[in-house]
């Protein structure tokens, strides 16, 4: 079964670098890097799956919930009225070649409208991409300062404020499509695109970790198939430094 999401966007090209780690917390961290390989105020993702991508049919994507409410995005769009969609970072392309980027959703005075998506504006220096972190082409990763994530946008902070530290999150693999119209194919749940969903546990950016998360659903085709998402911070000052060892 099959979810529906509905989104316009916009393809913003993101220059690749190759992120320290390849996809694993390497022992001890690169020096002056922490968890994942991240420097001080950015995050880490590598996001695997069980097939090399296919990005003519399908874009993959984490979504984050910086509100601090602790509610998990999930693919119940229509009953939740897109609560928990407050930031995504994701990886799409055509078949030829791929990009990244970060978004952040805005909502809609009508809370049965999804929300608008909005692309943020990101440098080589805010926002890494790697299209083939493993050497394999099934683990894409992002090197992204938390700034990124602050976004742009009313009701989310601004630039300037201090956003709420403690997050949730989702992963995602959803059509690829050009008319804004999505669907998902999986998520971390239970059952991929549909219920049972993912229970985000917490991530606090105030703090140093490196933790994987392995998806339970297993769609029919494998280049669809969510393996594992690792989420590493790095949390910069003025929280204590992460250990290079």
């Amino acid at each position: 079964m099959i979810r529906r999401l509905n989104f316009g966007f916009i393809v913003v090209f993101v220059t690749a670098f190759i992120v320290a780690a390849c996809g694993r917390q390497v022992t001890p961290n690169p020096p002056g890097l922490g968890p994942g390989g991240a420097t001080p105020g950015f995050l880490a993702i590598h996001f695997d799956v069980a097939a090399p991508f296919n990005f003519s049919n399908y874009r993959y994507m984490i979504v984050f919930n910086t509100t601090g409410d602790g509610f998990t995005p999930s693919t119940d769009t229509l009953q939740t009225n897109w609560r928990g969609y407050s930031f995504a970072a994701l990886a799409l392309g055509n078949g030829v070649a791929s990009s990244a980027e970060a978004v952040q959703f805005v909502a809609s005075k009508n809370p049965h409208v999804p929300p608008s998506w909005l692309t943020l504006g990101t440098t080589p220096q805010t926002f890494v991409y790697n299209l083939n972190s493993n050497g394999s082409g099934t683990e894409f990763s992002i090197l992204a300062s938390k700034k990124v994530f602050r976004g742009i946008a009313s009701p989310s902070p601004s630039p300037s404020a201090t956003p709420p530290q403690i997050w949730t999150f989702n992963a995602f693999t959803t059509q690829n499509s050009q008319q804004g119209t999505w669907y998902f194919y999986d998520s971390l749940g239970f059952g991929g695109p549909v219920d049972p969903q993912f229970v985000s546990p917490t991530l606090d950016m105030r703090t140093c970790f490196d933790n994987t998360y392995y998806a339970k659903y297993t769609p029919s085709d494998p280049a669809a198939q969510i393996v594992s998402v690792e989420i590493s911070n790095n949390p910069g000052p003025p929280y204590p430094p992460c250990p290079s060892s």
